[in-house]
């Protein structure tokens, strides 16, 4: 979070950069939603049929082997899970043998985890559906569209965090 940051609400009143909003399906955020629940509920159905895996628990797979070893209370700030949830699902995947833990190297009092070479492989797999998945559906974009796309994405996530974390009034793990 910038030092000083503020919400600017009052900002975003006299400013307006998209004015063809007419009703809540055509406001921005409510169409990255949508977005984002259409390649949720497709990702839930092919993860759950063809590789017993729920989205969460596939998402905290994929985070736990990039960041290896790592607390869970970590990724759940960047999964934006509660804490409660976060244990659930981590707990299901110790169950299914795909992480295991051991005491925290830097904080013995803590519990790190990490990918099980049983995790390793299905999270191959299982990113390689994931990778065909973008690829179809980016599919519609140039690849100067797919570079402008990826470059926008980035800075308003960086946004959102900002403005997320000034209305928490904490910093999120990036």
């Amino acid at each position: 979070m910038a030092d000083g940051f503020q919400v600017p609400f009052d900002a975003c009143e006299d400013v307006r950069k998209y004015t063809d909003e007419q009703t809540v399906e055509d406001v921005f955020t409510f169409r990255l939603h949508r977005l984002t629940a259409i390649s949720e509920r497709a990702a839930q159905i092919c993860g759950q049929s063809s590789f017993d895996l729920s989205l969460n628990e596939w998402r905290l797979l994929a985070l736990v082997k990039s960041r290896a070893p790592t607390r869970a209370g970590g990724l759940a700030d960047i999964l934006l899970m509660d804490k409660s949830q976060t244990s659930r699902v981590t707990k299901s995947l110790l169950n299914k043998r795909l992480i295991r833990s051991f005491p925290d190297p830097d904080d013995g009092r803590a519990i790190a985890l990490e990918p099980t070479d049983e995790g390793l492989l299905l999270y191959h797999r299982i990113f390689e559906d994931v990778i065909r998945s973008n690829e179809m559906l980016l599919d519609v974009l140039s690849a100067e569209e797919v570079q402008l796309l990826d470059s926008i994405l980035g800075k308003l996530t960086e946004r959102g965090s900002d403005l997320l974390e000034a209305l928490l009034a904490r910093p999120l793990l990036r």
